[in-house]
């Protein structure tokens, strides 16, 4: 039972200590992780003693099997290195070919519903998986494996900027759809502009004169895309970018002309000004501010047609009160509470996914929640789309670059103000969102032979330094398995004295007949190793010198040695003292 509640206070602080919860700040984790060690110590040391004596070992251990002990974990911590360090990446590979291969109607459900795979698990910037009309249908069901592969660069153009990304939340946009129904979001279609650039090189982009927040500047590196769908990607936000020239296709995407060469694809400056509705509200501003008077047909608050969806929807948006702001930060925190974040989702009724996600399953990734608060927001008569892009990113100090893998992707949601424009409403709970990630001081950021960075390298430590180091460790953990043995092979042995060869095996006598046997020793009537307290006792007297507490000893030693009886420190005193003046 003790070693049961130490593995669980064990496990309690690596919880603690790997994050969660997340609400916490780091160092009431680590103080709590502390604290539940040191209980789980405390009570795994207190045990009961042992009412019989214990037997001792042959010999005390010494210097060598400490040593011994030290280097066998010293060599399981290596051996254990190289097994995280070169399973996990072929166990993935495996894992997703056992589930292909034991759930193929989930993954043609997938790709059924997604067009040829899931946004989570793309590797090629700006291939968001729409069809061929640009719509972008919700899954019935998935079970995402987002992947670390590195999608998108950016590198802030000041220190400024890079202290503003670092202190808060990133949020790079690829682009933005308005129109929903039937799960699908899809774009408004409208009549395609060209934007061209300014006698500077610069494409200006359109936005309220009073839009407020510092200025991010930066420069994007993409790769790509091989069907020409090239995004123009930003800072939420964008106010102009460093492009040969943009066509603006619907409200929320711009597209680049294909890359002059493929390989490497695209490079280019963009500055912006991302708002956010916590950055909004931290500030006390948004009071200032007013949600547009649009009018009740218009795309920006259209509901689903599905009519128990729609009904959800105004339920659930009829649980917030007072004004606007507050009921959009209480639709914020409904969501948190009530709904689960989850890559995998079920939906073995094949529901429709938002309805699914809204009153049945009510677990789902970021674009459940995303469309779940442009929807709740349009219930309020909030203008409100929908904003796919990367958040989080990993950050490499050297370089100065921000790097966005697959396992980034992020939808959210976004809402309109008057002079101010789209804002950012990240409905997706604070724990599910990816955390800014800072780069160790020996990790190098991935490049190619150009020294631009690499779309197609693993982000880490070159493989050259992994490989060394594995090595390494894999033949230290080797090389100390047989040092162990040999060092237990040649340590100190147990003394070989003739008749001591089992004594030291035998249970340790109890005090009072240790005590006992001395006084016999003294009298000159010793007690030799075999015999028994009753055959001593019968010698004593035909002696003469059969003691007066002979039958009480014989008594108690019998009962608690043969018997039942627990030893009594009160009548173990008083036959050590008899025995004292008998000596």
């Amino acid at each position: 039972m003790r070693s049961i509640f130490l593995a669980l206070t064990v496990t309690t602080a690596y919880v603690l200590l790997r994050g969660r919860p997340e609400e916490l700040h780091p160092v009431l984790r680590t103080c709590f992780a502390v604290l539940v060690l040191v209980l789980g110590m405390g009570m795994w040391r207190r045990r009961k003693r042992p009412s019989c004596s214990l037997a001792r070992s042959v010999r005390a251990p010494g210097w060598p099997d400490y040593l011994a002990i030290g280097l066998a974990i010293l060599s399981v911590e290596c051996l254990f290195l190289c097994f995280l360090s070169v399973v996990p990446s072929h166990a993935e590979s495996i894992s997703g070919g056992v589930v292909n291969t034991l759930f193929p109607p989930r993954v043609a459900d997938r790709q059924s519903a997604n067009g040829d795979g899931d946004p989570h698990g793309t590797t090629v910037s700006g291939n968001w998986l729409w069809d061929s009309q640009g719509r972008r249908r919700l899954p019935l069901s998935s079970n995402a494996r987002p992947s670390d592969k590195p999608e998108i660069f950016f590198r802030p153009r000041d220190a400024a900027t890079s202290a503003r990304l670092l202190r808060s939340r990133i949020y790079l946009r690829a682009f933005a759809l308005e129109k929903f129904d039937d799960s699908t979001w899809s774009p408004v279609g409208m009549t395609p502009e060209l934007l061209l650039p300014d006698e500077s090189g610069i494409v200006n982009l359109k936005q309220p004169e009073g839009r407020p927040g510092p200025l991010l500047r930066g420069e994007i590196i993409q790769p790509s895309h091989p069907g020409g769908d090239d995004l123009f990607t930003a800072p939420q936000g964008a106010t102009r970018g460093r492009v040969e020239q943009l066509r603006h296709v619907d409200p929320g995407i711009f597209r680049l002309n294909p890359a002059a060469d493929p390989e490497q694809g695209h490079a280019y400056e963009v500055a912006a000004r991302t708002v956010t509705l916590t950055s909004l509200l931290e500030s006390g501003v948004l009071d200032r501010f007013r949600f547009p008077a649009l009018p009740e047909d218009s795309h920006l608050l259209e509901l689903p047609a599905n009519e128990e969806l729609r009904d959800e929807v105004i339920n659930l948006s009829s649980k917030t009160l007072r004004d606007a702001a507050s009921r959009l930060v209480g639709l914020r925190k409904l969501l948190w509470e009530n709904y689960l974040y989850s890559l995998e989702i079920d939906n073995p009724e094949k529901l429709d996914p938002m309805l699914n996600f809204m009153r049945h399953e009510k677990r789902g990734h970021c674009e459940f929640f995303a469309t779940a608060g442009a929807l709740l927001s349009r219930a309020l008569n909030i203008p409100s789309r929908i904003a796919y892009g990367w958040s989080g990113g990993k950050w490499y100090s050297g370089p100065g670059y921000f790097m966005f893998r697959a396992s980034e992707a992020h939808a959210w949601t976004e809402i309109y103000l008057d002079n101010v424009g789209w804002v950012v409403f990240d409905t997706t709970p604070p724990g599910a969102r990816t955390r800014l990630d800072i780069a160790d001081t020996g990790e190098d950021l991935p490049l190619s032979k150009e020294g631009l960075p690499d779309f197609s390298a693993s982000p880490g430590r070159s493989f050259e330094d992994s490989a060394l180091w594995i090595s390494r460790a894999l033949g230290a953990g080797l090389a100390l398995v047989p040092l162990c043995f040999l060092i237990l092979r040649f340590r100190r042995g147990p003394s070989r004295i003739p008749g001591a060869a089992s004594g030291g095996l035998l249970p340790e006598p109890p005090r009072y007949l240790a005590r006992f046997r001395q006084a016999c020793a003294r009298r000159g009537q010793p007690m030799p190793p075999g015999r028994t307290l009753r055959q001593q006792l019968s010698s004593l007297a035909k002696t003469g010198q059969m003691p007066s507490f002979s039958e009480d000893l014989l008594k108690y030693h019998y009962a608690i040695t043969y018997g039942n009886a627990l030893p009594d420190k009160f009548r173990e005193s008083a036959l050590l003292r008899a025995i004292n003046l008998w000596v």
